[in-house]
């Protein structure tokens, strides 16, 4: 049994032996297999291998050709080892020369693309207790596209130079139209894993389509203790970007034209950029600081300009196992010098951002991960000007005010934050316009309020030395009204007036799914009363309105839906409104106006003004006006009926068309049965008085609060008496001849037949008034008939003035009802 035991034993020593001598024997066609079936795995098929040897201490390649177009080549490559160094703790020795990988960056799969390990992954954590001696010659990766093309030229190796360490020396040189940079890699390493390193960069410059840098530098220092980052502490400067625009090309068919092309985004070029970090790590947490400058910035996507736009960011970064949070270790600063955007509207100084608190934090949890942010701005003030064509510029003065912005972002959940805005403001230099600590905030996904928005106007005022209108205190809110599970419909609620009195109101309703939505304007009914409120308290320009009475109320609408405003309205009351203001009193004035589209102003027939009684020295009584607007553009006010009283007879305009918006307007005065002695105690022309009533008409300009009268004619229908006595004119006359002294006996009791009276003023000279009349007196030449020519200086400028008072009054009433369109 033992000498069968022996034989079974020798046999299976001899089979071993033969074995490993038939692997020796064919080592080499078995390695040149294994080696072409791992290219194959990279996309490159192996062409050739000039020589391959593999010993006990030695391993060479030699002339190694892979690749359909020898994307890979080797000249050499020698990998010694010695038994008894290996088991001392010594490092093999690889040498390489002539390494080169060619890398065509328009395939859709370049080689050496596959993500396939070479060798199996033994999924244990990388542990070397020293590296190979290496050295690395004459060996480059060359990189080609159609912009056009690289080389990377690499050398260097790792030696061990002293007994507990090795040195790493890396040079690494770019030359091609995509790139050209010199790069220097050194570094220290020891069996513990200690390293200490430098990257340098010089001579740097990018020409890819994408993005080119006419010079870039830096290093970066670096530091492991056991294979785990210590300290990096970094800085580099790029000088010269440039990024072209890209254009998004659409389907011929999609486009609104016939250009398939639509720009997308503008060239950016930055004069100068630098990045500064300093990082330092250990085993359970990370804290570094990274600063960006860049400066000299220009923005261009025509007709869109920025120029000189810079940035300044001093992060501080902070890791702990699962946490990162990013913050400003002071604010940060955005500088837009320059802003051309094309349209009317310019910025005529810098725009700037301060940022004075910025936090970041990304955290994991059982849920997954979230990140929340806390982030501050301030605007720096704007000075604006919106050219226009028929108008002087406007210009404003903006205070963009303080911004905040929080929220979160959850893994499995809606976004929910809130932006806050406060001290904002703008003025209106030309306007006279303020407003001062308009507020707003707006939530999202808000756990009560779910997404909503409420905002405050401090000041709204007008700044003039007299107000039009008191200062203006608003506030407002916008929720979600919509059940949990039904599309959101926002509800719209605002409230304004002076402090005691909140009298303006807006109310509305907009659905997003569905576009349908309307707005709702009132000013809510104001009751003005001697004793009570005067309407100074919402206008200090109406403050020489005295004892004032009456009721004001008015309201507007619109609906809209996807399509556009559907339709609109609104409506404006002033009831029974007296007042007294210096020499003038003005009893019950009520105006109706309905508008049923503040789109393109119109109303429908007979919307009316009327007041009772104005007296200003003359009085006026029963004003009414009936008229509707025209829906034209502008808007036309016609006029259906407009009549006065005044001196015992009536004054009335003639159905007219009125342009608001035109420098003057010409309009026929018809006056009707004026009591001529009424008219004489007006005019006040010492002696004076007669009988009988006066009509015609009186053609009347209005231009920039001037009247002008071209040919006014009025006359007498019937005869009547003039009579004119005067010890003034007697005394005056009585040396004037025989003639006079008739004129004047005669027209002591003069009966007329005819009396006209002529009228004419321009805007530069007094109102001339011509009186004619033709009758005689029977005790003056047995009744011989007179014709008498007189020109009048009298106060009959008075009677022109209540006229006008009528007339203009209801005039600028009506423009004012158009004066918002």
């Amino acid at each position: 049994m033992g000498k069968l035991l022996k034989t079974g034993f020798l046999i299976l020593i001899g089979l071993a032996i033969f074995a490993g001598a038939c692997l020796y024997v064919f080592r080499n066609p078995l390695l040149e297999t294994l080696i072409g079936q791992q290219l194959n795995k990279r996309g490159l098929p192996l062409q050739s291998i000039a020589d391959l040897d593999l010993s006990f201490n030695t391993f060479r390649l030699n002339g190694l050709s892979a690749g359909k177009n020898k994307e890979l080549r080797l000249d050499n490559m020698l990998v010694a080892w010695n038994v008894p160094d290996l088991l001392a703790g010594k490092p093999i020795s690889i040498e390489i020369s002539g390494l080169h990988v060619a890398f065509d960056l328009n395939a859709g799969y370049p080689p050496l693309s596959s993500t396939a390990p070479m060798t199996a992954a033994s999924g244990k954590s990388i542990n070397l207790p020293w590296l190979p001696n290496f050295s690395l010659k004459d060996s480059a990766i060359h990189l080609r596209s159609t912009a056009g093309e690289a080389t990377i030229a690499l050398s260097g190796g790792i030696a061990q130079n002293q007994p507990d360490a090795q040195t790493m020396h890396m040079s690494v040189i770019v030359s091609g139209s995509l790139a050209q940079s010199k790069s220097l890699l050194t570094a220290t390493l020891d069996r513990k894993g200690n390293i200490q390193g430098k990257f340098a960069v010089s001579e740097g410059i990018l020409g890819l389509p994408e993005a080119s840098i006419s010079s870039f530098s830096g290093e970066a220092a670096f530091s492991f203790a056991a294979l785990q980052l210590q300290h990096i502490q970094t800085e580099f400067t790029l000088s010269g970007i440039k990024l072209p625009g890209k254009a998004i090309i659409k389907p011929i068919s999609d486009s609104a034209d016939k250009n398939p092309v639509t720009p997308a985004l503008g060239d950016t070029t930055i004069d100068r950029i630098t990045l500064k970090g300093d990082i330092r790590a250990s085993a359970q947490s990370l804290t570094g600081s990274l600063d960006l400058e860049a400066g000299g910035g220009q923005y261009a996507a025509e007709p869109f300009k920025i120029q000189q736009f810079s940035i300044s960011l001093p992060v501080q970064i902070t890791s702990n196992q699962d946490n990162w949070h990013v913050a400003l270790r002071n604010p940060g600063q955005i500088t837009f010098g320059k802003i051309d955007s094309g349209a009317p509207v310019h910025l005529l100084n810098a725009l700037q951002f301060s940022i004075p608190q910025v936090n970041l934090e990304l955290a994991k949890s059982s849920q997954g991960w979230s990140l929340s942010h806390d982030i501050a701005v301030t605007p720096g003030n704007l000075n604006v000007r919106v050219d226009r064509t028929e108008s002087p510029a406007i210009e404003a003065q903006i205070h963009p005010g303080k911004i905040t912005l929080t929220g979160k972002f959850s893994a499995g959940s809606d976004y929910q934050g809130r932006f806050t805005l406060n001290e904002a403001g703008f003025t209106l230099p030309q306007s006279d316009l303020q407003m001062k600590n308009f507020s707003a905030t707006v939530h999202w996904n808000d756990a009560e309020m779910g997404t909503a928005a409420d905002f405050a106007i401090g000041r709204l005022q007008h700044l003039a030395s007299e107000p039009l209108f008191a200062a203006l205190s608003i506030t407002g809110s916008i929720r979600n009204e919509a059940t949990a599970g039904e599309p959101a419909v926002y509800a719209l609620n605002v409230a304004g007036g002076v402090p005691d009195l909140r009298y303006l109101t807006i109310s509305g309703r907009h659905a997003p799914a569905s576009g349908d939505g309307t707005i709702q304007a009132e000013i809510i009914p104001i009751r003005f009363s001697p004793e009570g409120l005067q309407p100074s308290v919402l206008s200090p320009v109406l403050a020489q309105l005295e004892n004032v009475s009456g009721n004001l109320s008015a309201n507007a609408q619109f609906n809209w839906t996807k399509e556009g405003v559907r339709n609109s309205q609104a409506a404006f009351e002033l009831r029974n409104l007296s007042f007294t203001r210096e020499n003038t009193k003005l009893s019950d004035l009520n105006i109706n106006l309905n508008l049923v589209d503040l789109l393109s102003p119109r109303t429908p027939p007979h919307q009316t003004i009327t007041i009772q009684h104005i007296d200003a020295g003359v009085p006026l009584e029963n004003l009414l006006v009936s008229y509707h607007i025209e829906g034209t553009s502008p808007p036309r006010i016609a006029i259906e009926k407009a009549q006065f009283s005044v001196l015992e007879g009536t004054i009335a305009v003639v159905p007219t068309v009125i342009d608001p918006t035109a420098a003057r307007s010409d309009t026929l005065i018809r006056i009707s049965n004026i009591d001529l002695e009424t008219l004489f105690n007006v005019i006040k022309v010492d002696g004076l008085t007669g009988t009988g009533h006066l009509d015609g008409q009186i053609p009347l300009t209005l231009a920039e609060n001037q009247v002008t009268i071209t040919n006014g004619h009025l006359a007498a229908q019937v005869p009547g008496i003039l009579r004119f006595k005067s010890e003034k004119a007697s005394k005056l006359m009585a040396s004037a001849g025989k003639e006079m002294n008739l004129l004047l006996q005669a027209a002591q009791d003069f009966h007329y037949t005819e009396l006209s009276l002529d009228l004419d003023k321009s805007v530069t000279h007094d109102l001339v008034a011509k009186l004619s009349l033709l009758g005689n007196n029977p005790k003056v030449k047995d009744g011989q008939a007179f014709r008498l020519n007189i020109k009048l200086e009298t106060d009959i400028d008075k009677i022109l003035q209540t006229i006008n008072q009528g007339y203009n009054l209801s005039h600028e009433i009506l423009r004012g009802s158009l004066r918002f369109h």
